[in-house]
């Protein structure tokens, strides 16, 4: 009769193990705003990056990396993308719903959304990184440095995703383009860029070197101080985790561990 409740309890241990690496789909929408007024700022479509906590962007004062450098430059997401695919994370290319014809930006007051469907694993954590080119710049973006700044799931799995808000002294100048304000995406300056020479990611802060810059829609009149607010990142959760196939499992293994407890009662 110890064998037969051995085994039960083998059983009730296995189904517990297998439940807590047990994969599970979570869907979730991201909304994207920009906050700048009325002739302010554009933003390319962000590059959103979900991972394991692993995924590094980039470092203040350290060098960009080719993908950051694309980004920042040119507003091109495939390269930085490629590299977290590569990685194994998921990622995501949320655009402007219409933008200026020919380039899905998120204009001034604007306001996109996507929604995202991920198998994820119970007891690994997921967060997230995004990063995006400011326009009309040489080389300035905004992103999360930090992996784990932002988490969406805990280790359980549950949907615990905030509100991110970017501020105007989190641009990033990624220190690879001299700020001529020529060569620039999205600017009627016309011009060559000027590469910087040993540069490294900077806070970029004031942004009122972008006043008067032209763009195919008009000139940049307003442009948000540091401790305005510049976008805005949330989240919702559309459907509710569904349960992992292994709980009927661990039910079952924990209901034949109380059968054999029960059994060994009446024989004794």
């Amino acid at each position: 009769m110890f064998l037969k409740t051995l085994k039960a309890t083998g059983l009730a241990l296995a189904t517990t193990t297998a439940l807590s690496g047990a994969a599970f789909a979570a869907q979730f929408e991201v909304t994207v705003v920009n906050n700048s007024s009325a002739g302010g700022l554009f933003l390319t479509p962000f590059l959103s990056i979900f991972h394991d906590g692993s995924f590094d962007t980039f470092d203040l004062g350290g060098s960009a990396s080719a993908g950051v450098e694309a980004i920042a430059e040119d507003g091109n997401a495939a390269v930085e993308q490629a590299r977290a695919d590569a990685a194994g994370h998921a990622t995501r290319v949320i655009a402007g719903p219409a933008g200026f014809p020919g380039a899905p930006l998120i204009d001034p007051g604007e306001t996109t959304s996507q929604v995202v469907d991920l198998d994820l694993t119970v007891g690994e954590a997921l967060y997230f990184s995004f990063l995006s080119m400011l326009l009309p710049t040489n080389d300035n973006f905004i992103g999360n440095g930090n992996p784990l700044a932002y988490q969406l799931f805990d280790a359980a799995g549950n949907f615990t995703a905030t509100e991110i808000q970017v501020f105007g002294s989190e641009v990033w100048d990624a220190g690879t383009e001299d700020n001529t304000g020529f060569g620039l995406p999205f600017s009627t300056a016309g011009g060559t860029a000027t590469d910087t020479i040993d540069g490294s990611i900077t806070q970029q802060g004031d942004l009122s070197f972008l006043l008067g810059r032209g763009t195919p829609v008009g000139d940049i009149s307003s442009v948000q101080g540091s401790g305005d607010l510049l976008a805005t990142i949330s989240f919702t959760e559309i459907a509710a985790v569904p349960l992992p196939a292994a709980l009927p499992m661990l039910l079952g293994g924990l209901g034949l561990l109380g059968f054999a407890g029960t059994r060994r009662r009446k024989t004794a």
